[in-house]
């Protein structure tokens, strides 16, 4: 039940955000494959372990859970396209980060905004949003041209 809570607290703030930003379709659609049984209950059984490992920006290493959590995990960023892990290509030995449509983008600011105002609460402020990107940029796999679409619509959002 608490991961159920937080999923629809989350997808609430989510939708608020994209509503915010004139994006009512991909806010309502928002996250709704973790509704699916096959992900739903994985999600659940792993709740409280993912909580723990959160650090201060809201982070956690997909490495540090079970491996059924991280197929879940790798199956909703296949399936969400305003995740950056979803455009990351294997190519032999290397991995190539694909550039992210502005909506995405965008879709995944709202993504952060809605999981720092639904963990953090009242005290969550808009400048989180940057300071998640700022501190944790660095485990991203980005191309340089959404890299500019992030820090454009950092500013263009006001977060």
């Amino acid at each position: 039940m608490k991961f159920l809570f937080y999923l629809l607290r989350h997808k609430f703030w989510v939708f608020w955000f994209c509503a915010c930003y004139g994006m009512i379709w991909r806010g309502l659609k928002h996250d709704c494959d973790k509704l699916r049984p096959s992900l739903f209950f994985t999600y659940a059984r792993n709740f409280a372990l993912a909580e723990k490992l959160r650090d201060k920006t809201g982070h956690y290493s997909p490495s540090a859970v079970p491996d059924e959590c991280r197929l879940a995990l790798l199956n909703h960023f296949h399936r969400a396209r305003h995740h950056w892990q979803h455009w990351i290509l294997p190519c032999d030995t290397e991995i190539e980060p694909l550039d992210m449509g502005e909506t995405d983008v965008r879709e995944m600011l709202c993504d952060w905004a809605g999981a720092g105002r639904t963990q953090r609460g009242k005290n969550w402020r808009r400048a989180d949003v940057r300071d998640f990107f700022i501190k944790n940029r660095d485990k991203m796999v980005l191309s340089p041209r959404t890299i500019e679409l992030i820090e454009k619509n950092l500013d263009s959002m006001r977060f």
